[in-house]
């Protein structure tokens, strides 16, 4: 196999200045820790022994990967720092490419496709494990988050599309707009003779929710205008396509298109479209995040969810990525924990001692698999739709962060936890011995303290509460 590049590994010395910045740059760093020769091995059988020459896969991981870390904000804009001869010299060396050879974007664009995301995921868990040799990474405490980022293709209005979108096929579109047309010239007027005509069909897919009506799908618009001297080449194809040119040339007319959504029509007057509507990249859909500059307001995206793990390294004071998903913008995003974590079982053999989530990942799945891990599992709590009134949370007999409530309607407060039963112990200290006056007799009203079997405790009223029996709340 004939390569257009060729990647080689070299140590370099890599020097720290004082602030903590890296001479040279995360990119000469990486290439003199790390062989990345290991991917040819993993990616051999995407690649035949025959055919054109083709990019060392190497050099194109490497150059993908040297777009994020020194953070271009597309592959354009790193292609021309690429091909630049000062700003790309150390791209060119470290990735093994020649100024005779540089890349297009499309190249890369294959090499994804060629790869995919099993590869990509096989490589990138190959580089965890490096670090975790290098004890950079020791999976003690994984931080789970998702990240919604724009997909380049264009959003065209549809939220709902499917596979049929990409080639609807309509019967006897011919007919239909002949029909119209000698409709037009039987009940001609001054007043409709310049007025559009649209041909429609039926939306195929059945995605959308019953509270939602299908749109329809244009095919064809056009105008009956006064035929002004010699008619174009378009106007008369399009008169003996629908079979109506006889007709116009009679009352001087001819059909102007204003629009066209017909790439070809069949023998049979058949018509087969891609929806409009339709974009290029039909695995994004749309995400909902709070908007950066106005937390109080929701900000659409279309695109993906990049769900993240990292490793939080106390000692060191950083985070290193140990696992990812991508999933669609509007795919449901707490359920991933759990593929991230398996990611990092299967590959690596760890204990995580901690595992840390936000609020979307606040499900009862999440709890009993983390625990079933043997990790301690910190989610924040999501109310959802929840009733969280006061009088409501005294009925249930525990508040949104777990705390119950003594029977005078006091909070109780946490008193330490017994890992040899997995419970909570909650107290409610006699805070009923403290209050203020105004604050005991709205107390009385609702309970007579006088008469509290608890007060002559040390620590009052005292409740355990059970983790397998309160998992979102321990």
């Amino acid at each position: 196999m004939s390569l257009l590049s060729t990647y080689r590994f070299k140590k370099r010395f890599v020097k720290i200045c004082k602030n903590g910045d890296i001479q040279g740059g995360y990119c000469r760093m990486i290439t003199s820790l790390i062989d990345f020769s290991f991917i040819r091995s993993l990616v051999a059988d995407c690649y035949s022994p025959y055919g054109p020459p083709c990019y060392d896969p190497p050099s194109l991981f490497l150059l993908d990967l040297f777009r994020h870390i020194d953070s271009h904000q597309d592959m354009s804009h790193f292609l021309a720092a690429l091909r630049d001869e000062d700003r790309g010299r150390a791209y060119r060396t470290y990735a093994g490419i020649s100024m005779e050879n540089i890349p297009c974007e499309g190249t890369f664009s294959n090499f994804r496709a060629r790869l995919g995301d099993t590869l990509y995921n096989e490589i990138f868990h190959v580089l965890v494990d490096i670090f975790h040799k290098l004890e950079m990474i020791t999976f003690k405490i994984l931080a789970h988050d998702g990240t919604l980022y724009p997909t380049w293709a264009r959003y065209r209005g549809c939220t709902y599309f499917c596979d049929q979108c990409a080639a609807i096929t309509v019967d006897n579109v011919i007919n239909k707009v002949k029909n119209r047309i000698l409709y037009r010239l039987n009940n001609i007027s001054t007043n409709n003779l310049g007025s559009e005509v649209r041909v429609y069909t039926q939306c195929p897919s059945t995605r959308f929710p019953d509270d939602v009506d299908k749109p329809k799908i244009e095919l064809f618009a056009f105008k009956l205008a006064f035929a002004d001297g010699e008619l174009s080449e378009e106007q008369i194809n399009t008169a003996i396509l629908f079979g109506v040119k006889e007709e116009l040339d009679k009352q001087q007319l001819c059909i102007n298109t204003t629009r066209s959504n017909a790439p070809f029509f069949s023998d049979y007057g058949a018509m087969t479209i891609s929806c409009p509507k339709l974009p290029k990249d039909t695995d994004a859909r749309i995400g909902v995040r709070r908007n950066p500059q106005d937390p109080n307001k929701k900000q659409k995206i279309f695109g993906y969810n990049l769900v993240l793990t990292t490793s939080v390294e106390l000692h060191l004071q950083i985070e290193l990525p140990v696992a990812v998903t991508n999933i669609a913008g509007n795919a449901e995003e707490g359920s991933q924990i759990i593929n991230n974590d398996e990611q990092i079982y299967n590959h690596h053999q760890c204990q995580p001692i901690i595992d840390i989530a936000d609020a979307k990942y606040d499900i009862t799945n999440n709890y009993n698999y983390i625990r079933g891990k043997r990790s301690i599992p910190i989610i924040d709590y999501n109310p959802r739709n929840e009733n969280l009134s006061k009088q409501a949370l005294i009925g249930r007999g525990y508040d949104q962060n777990g705390w119950p409530f003594a029977p005078c309607g006091l909070l109780c407060r946490p008193n330490g936890f017994d890992k040899k039963h997995q419970r909570l112990t909650f107290c409610c200290f006699n805070q009923c011995l403290k209050l203020r006056p105004k604050a005991i007799a709205d107390l009385q009203n609702r309970y007579n303290i006088a008469i509290c079997p608890y007060r002559q405790n040390l620590t009052g009223f005292a409740k355990h509460m059970y983790v397998k029996e309160h998992l979102s709340e321990a």
